[in-house]
């Protein structure tokens, strides 16, 4: 890690700590010495000097004098009426009229400015697993079984100190109760000017969970947005999308931030209470949520205690993607007001949820970061020592952007071991018992003995003197907060320094939430693709047609490229045509006819921003017979930019790699199917990207397809398509679509003496082998609108084109659709 800089009241390293003063702390708003005289003239002016009313405002001396008040006498018309100033109230918050708030202010007093150090990047200590090599836990379900212990539900705290100082602990609680009489409102303006991290805020996402997951992933080496595995080497692959989970986090900070940083590349999937909780994804304004997937478990509640929604989400993420997600978060918490003290007690199931769920999605080699409340009790410190044994090192950390004040903290654990099923199991049976028994008295104490987890001397240590330092840093920010709300006056000067160094470090920008202002299609696609209006006449242009005799309009078959179509007519929902997508279901279609973009309005996609595609849209079929049902799908052919991913002079074959990469991120499997004709308009349909073929291949292309039973019509051949969560589904292919990779000036071919390829310019005459051109790939093989003007249809108007069993006229047209 690098360098910790001390940020404390005394310090004197300029280039180690911000500015400080003496008065850091506790400076109070001055005014000069002329501002005073100029106030004190102008009270004697306006007041009798016989008065001791010297208080009073010009304006109010003025309307008493008016209502019959004379110098030393009270209101009233007698003067019968109070002659002393009434004090202002001292009330603060919830407490009784008059009331002192005699613990505040001892609170208040006990706090010391000269005890504060701040720690910018804050100091990180990680706990290594004692067998990192080993690749299971080292624990048996004997050891498991005999080390819970049952008994009546506990729910004092005041007595957990067995895991930190008794001391530190009773202070704690002493002074978070302190506030117990306060007003919310005083609370939080007190904790706002106190805290020197204020004025980060949430800077450009949606909360400030998002700048606190920013916080932690600049301070454990971006472990959370770009993962290693132990030899420094990446988790996630070129080709590959990088897949995390979200847990217990709506509205989904978190997510906004690793979406902000990887941008379409990161596939999310969510899981969190449905409610006034749920997850915002359209309040994202950073971080684009159409590669963001939400699951709410077979009950549709997203009740993460629910033993069937666990399974069900574990299962939806895993059929996804197949060895499990990088990354997986938990920011899990809810609403203990009146119960601050309790708050580990209430928060342990809620603990115990978001671990199995870890063990259970994340793959050999992820990583997981999970948000605790205290870990003070035999079940919270159990519970931490399981996972500590299936990681190969955890670290506990209360980062800047976490308020000092609160108890929060986060356990980050790094390289899940392959072999962690038999703790997941056995904590899954806990849960179920904690479930099927939550409104009995009976509950689960320890999930390990206090023995076993005192002999690990290394854990014990670690876990004490992470407690006492939080603790002790918590208890001198309730102080701090106690003496800011004594005095008012008090200010903390290094707000603004200590964001700027915070977000320089945090490699964040210095700027606020704002939603972008899109424009029109035309204005929109020039701010992030000029080159569009260079291509317009290209991609303007229909495809050529070809008959069945293949060999004269192809002179060379290795140039080449072929996908099935799945459209008789580019009309209606079944459209072919080149998409904007300027994000969410805001997606426009290219009219060639008139060189414009008109809003796509019969179908609902979801698109990342900035995306240009050319694709189609195909009525994909599961099942057969009656039951079969259609289901509308986006299928991509080709692309120019992906999400803000200029692809357009890459080759075709690494283009639709893209694409495919790009449509894996976007698809979201439909969680139920109605039988009907398609899907609702206002949900999005899914995406895939075309399989590209090579010209030989047609032979196999052809074997390959299967005999169906349609709903309406006789049996036709129909290309199946892989569906990872639902049903596998198939297409009625109306013909090839040939898509050239070389450029219009050259064909490829093979030499026979050399066995090798070489490329031949039809103008020049001349021939080169790919170590002849200085760029080879730039010189010779097509750009988009290269591959686009130069494509080909091969349109199969008859049945008997194909499907040499077919016995009908040969004339005959297919008419399943109409």
């Amino acid at each position: 890690m690098a360098s910790t800089s001390n940020l404390s009241a005394d310090s004197s390293e300029e280039q180690e700590s911000l500015s400080n003063d003496s008065h850091a702390y506790g400076k109070r708003k001055n005014t000069s010495d002329s501002d005073s005289d100029k106030m004190d003239e102008k009270k004697i002016r306006s007041v009798p000097a016989a008065l001791p009313f010297g208080q009073f405002s010009e304006k109010s001396v003025r309307m008493m004098q008016q209502m019959g008040y004379k110098a030393g006498t009270g209101l009233g018309k007698s003067g019968q009426g109070r002659v002393d100033l009434i004090e202002t109230s001292s009330q603060k918050g919830r407490s009784g009229l008059g009331m002192k708030l005699n613990e505040l202010n001892s609170a208040a007093d006990q706090w010391d400015a000269v005890t504060e150090e701040l720690q910018i990047p804050e100091k990180v200590q990680w706990l290594r697993n004692s067998n990192p090599q080993l690749n299971e836990p080292g624990i048996t379900r004997e050891q498991l079984d005999a080390w819970i212990k049952v008994g009546p539900r506990k729910m004092i705290i005041e007595d957990e100190d067995k895991y930190c100082s008794r001391e530190i602990l009773l202070q704690i609680l002493d002074s978070k109760s302190v506030f117990n009489n306060l007003g919310a409102d005083d609370m939080r303006k007190a904790r706002s000017k106190s805290n020197p991290f204020e004025l980060i805020k949430s800077n450009i996402f949606i909360n400030r969970a998002a700048v606190k997951m920013a916080n932690m992933d600049a301070l454990f080496d971006f472990m959370f947005t770009k993962p290693v595995d132990m030899k420094g080497s990446p988790l996630v692959r070129d080709h590959d999308l990088f897949y995390f989970a979200d847990v217990c986090a709506g509205p989904g900070g978190f997510s906004e931030y690793v979406l902000w940083r990887n941008k379409w590349r990161a596939k999310g999937f969510g899981f969190t209470l449905k409610g006034a909780n749920d997850f915002r994804l359209d309040d994202f304004s950073a971080g684009a949520p159409e590669t963001f997937d939400t699951y709410y478990g077979p009950k549709d509640n997203g009740n993460i205690f629910d033993p069937a929604n666990i399974e069900g989400f574990t299962d939806y993420v895993m059929t996804q993607t197949e060895t499990g997600v990088h990354v997986m978060m938990a920011d899990g918490g809810f609403s203990v007001e009146g119960q601050e003290n309790l708050q580990e007690i209430l928060s342990k199931q809620l603990y115990l949820c978001q671990v199995i769920v870890a063990l259970a999605i994340v793959r050999t080699d992820g990583h997981f970061v999970m948000k605790f409340f205290d870990i003070f009790t035999p079940f919270s410190v159990g519970l931490l020592y399981l996972v500590y044994k299936c990681f190969k090192q955890i670290s506990i950390c209360k980062p800047n952007s976490s308020r000092p004040a609160n108890s929060e903290r986060y356990l980050v654990c790094k390289w899940k071991k392959p072999n962690t099923d038999l703790i997941q199991r056995h904590l899954e049976d806990v849960n179920r018992q904690m479930f099927n028994n939550k409104n009995e008295k009976i509950d689960t104490l320890e999930l390990v003995s206090e023995e076993v987890l005192q002999s690990d001397e290394a854990f014990y240590e670690y876990l004490q003197q992470s407690n006492n330092e939080i603790g002790r840093n918590q208890i001198n920010a309730l102080l701090k907060i106690a003496a800011f709300c004594k005095n008012s006056e008090l200010t903390e000067i290094r707000q603004l320094e200590v964001k700027q160094k915070c977000l320089a470090l945090w490699k964040l920008p210095d700027a606020i939430r704002k939603f972008s202002n899109k424009g029109d299609p035309d204005q929109y696609i020039v701010k992030f693709y000029n080159e569009w209006n260079g291509i317009v006449k290209e991609v303007s242009l229909t495809e050529k047609k070809v008959n069945s005799e293949l060999r004269s309009s192809f002179p060379s078959a290795y140039d080449w490229y072929f996908v099935p179509i799945g459209n008789a007519e580019n009309k209606g929902k079944n459209i072919r045509t080149i998409l904007l997508g300027k994000g969410g279901k805001e997606v426009y279609q290219f009219d060639a006819k008139q060189c414009s973009w008109i809003p796509l309005k019969d179908i609902a996609i979801e698109l990342s921003p900035e995306t240009i595609i050319y694709a189609e849209i195909v009525r994909e079929l599961q099942g057969e017979g009656k039951s079969q049902i259609v289901i509308n799908t986006l299928h991509i052919i080709d692309g120019l930019v992906l999400g803000g991913e200029d692809i357009r002079k890459l080759p075709l074959s690494q283009r639709i790699a893209k694409c495919q990469q790009f449509a894996k991120a976007l698809n979201k499997p439909i969680k139920s199917v109605s039988n009907e004709t398609s899907t609702n308009c206002t949900v999005a349909v899914q995406v895939r990207a075309k399989k590209l073929y090579q010209f030989f291949e047609l032979e196999s292309f052809f074997n390959s397809l299967e005999l169906y039973k349609l709903k309406t019509g006789p049996p036709r051949l129909g290309y199946q398509v892989r569906n990872l969560v639902n049903s596998d589904r198939f297409y009625i292919p109306y013909g090839l679509l040939f898509l050239k990779e070389v450029k219009p000036d050259y064909m490829k071919t093979m030499s026979k003496k050399r066995k090798m390829f070489y490329y031949f310019h039809i103008k020049t005459k001349e021939s080169k082998y790919p170590e002849q051109f200085e760029n080879q790939e730039l010189e010779t093989l097509a750009t988009f609108e290269e591959t686009f003007y130069s494509r080909q249809l091969w349109q199969w108007e008859t049945l008997h084109q194909v499907e040499a069993n077919f016995v009908g006229a040969k004339d005959s047209q297919d008419s399943h659709t109409k």
